[in-house]
């Protein structure tokens, strides 16, 4: 079952019609003085991860700024409400426009749609981004500024692509986890004078704080009522990424099922299927021992992460966050030939992969077998965990939001003296 709903091609005609739109807001916003101690922020996520991290960070500072959450939708704003923002404004109403031209700061994770695209010139932009880039972004991507049949039209790609890297250069700080991370985030935005910076990612900040058992305790609680009977089993979640619409190939056939049951029942394990959210309707088993786990259903990744046995993904950037606990990768890439063509990958897929990578669900169930029986199979994958976490994540204090804050804090007093 394909998702239908949002796709590159169909997001990217969107952008195209709305340049006049742009155009005006960028006008509008020459007769209107900014005010550095008005942020405005969103995300696609909602009220969650780093953009709630960032929100929390800013009024923990010494004079802390009037932050407005701008919400897309009636239950986003009851969830900002019960987060604690304490001015929760619909962002694409007149006053979520007019509260995006006079705000100093805008911040966003996903897009400049987060907040009013059409209000953004000259306020201070902070891009937290929503993930580690493995697989390649905006304009280094074929993927990305697809056009679907308008691309035979002369000069519209080209338009496209210029009208990204024109957009994307505005930002003014992108956080980044380590330095690894730097030249493919810059290359992606065409952000080449500094914005790109290693203040680790506000959204991670949940993987470094406090103690080791007390993290597996409090991922452990929230998995717990996911889990029904099987509360102190071993815990496995599969979460593979969005294909733009196309069908996943990484969905089981139905022998496969079958082993996965017998796999689960055998090694005393439950696996959490977690698909992208608008792929959700290609994973239709479920058991006792076999539950999708949607979005609607548990929001946020990062407070599972530690409570994991495995995590198997494919171009995930949760692999990136969930190395961070030591546990094993499993990287299950049936379609790789075709997604470095068509998406583009930044990293070595067998590096990332430790050497192997399974293209079926047969391999991965050996794979984990081996993990789950074989004492060198289980130090060889943890070995690799620590090695990745090692060149991912160069901030390991729990402080990121803090320092992101502080960062744009300073470029406000800069650009608004």
């Amino acid at each position: 079952m394909s998702s239908g709903g949002f796709g590159f091609a169909k997001g990217n005609l969107s952008k195209l019609l709305s340049l006049p739109r742009y155009a005006a807001g960028a006008m509008r916003a020459r007769w209107v003085e900014r005010d550095p101690r008005l942020w405005v922020v969103g995300s696609a996520f909602g009220p969650a991860e780093g953009a709630l991290a960032f929100v929390r960070a800013a009024a923990a500072l010494p004079e802390p700024p009037r932050v407005v959450w701008l919400s897309g939708s009636e239950s986003e704003t009851v969830a900002a409400q019960a987060a604690g923002i304490a001015r929760v404004v619909d962002r694409d109403s007149s006053e979520g426009y007019a509260l995006t031209l006079k705000a100093g700061l805008a911040a966003v994770t996903h897009g400049f749609g987060d907040v009013n695209r059409y209000g953004l010139s000259g306020a201070v932009i902070v891009q937290l981004w929503h993930g580690a880039p493995l697989k390649k972004l905006h304009a280094d991507s074929p993927a990305v500024t697809s056009l679907g049949g308008l691309e035979r039209v002369p000069g519209v790609s080209a338009l496209l692509r210029t009208a990204y890297r024109k957009g994307t250069r505005r930002i003014s700080l992108m956080p980044t986890s380590s330095g690894y991370f730097v030249p493919f985030l810059a290359s992606a935005f065409d952000l080449l004078g500094g914005q790109v910076q290693v203040l680790g990612e506000p959204r991670a900040d949940l993987l470094f704080t406090g103690r080791e058992e007390a993290r597996r305790a409090a991922a452990r609680a929230v998995l717990t009522p996911l889990l029904g009977e099987f509360a102190d089993s071993r815990v496995v979640l599969y979460a593979p990424t969005w294909r733009d619409g196309d069908v996943d190939p990484g969905v089981p056939t139905e022998l496969q099922w079958q082993r996965i049951q017998e796999v689960c029942d055998r090694l005393d394990l439950v696996l959490l299927v977690r698909p992208h959210p608008l792929g959700v309707g290609e994973y239709n088993h479920s058991s006792p021992r076999v539950r999708l786990l949607t979005s609607a259903m548990q929001p946020e990744s990062m407070p599972l992460l530690w409570g994991l046995d495995a995590l198997v993904t494919d171009y995930s950037s949760m692999a990136v966050d969930y190395v961070v606990t030591g546990g094993p990768l499993l990287l299950l890439a049936p379609d790789l030939e075709s997604y470095t063509r068509t998406r583009g990958l930044y990293v070595d897929y067998a590096w990332l992969a430790g050497g192997s990578w399974s293209t079926d669900w047969d391999q991965v169930l050996d794979r984990l077998e081996a993990v789950f029986t074989n004492p060198d199979a289980a130090a060889a994958a943890a070995a690799h965990s620590q090695e990745l976490a090692a060149r991912f994540h160069e901030w390991t204090d729990g402080r990121s939001a803090a320092r992101v804050v502080e960062a744009a804090s300073a470029l406000l007093t800069k650009r608004f003296p």
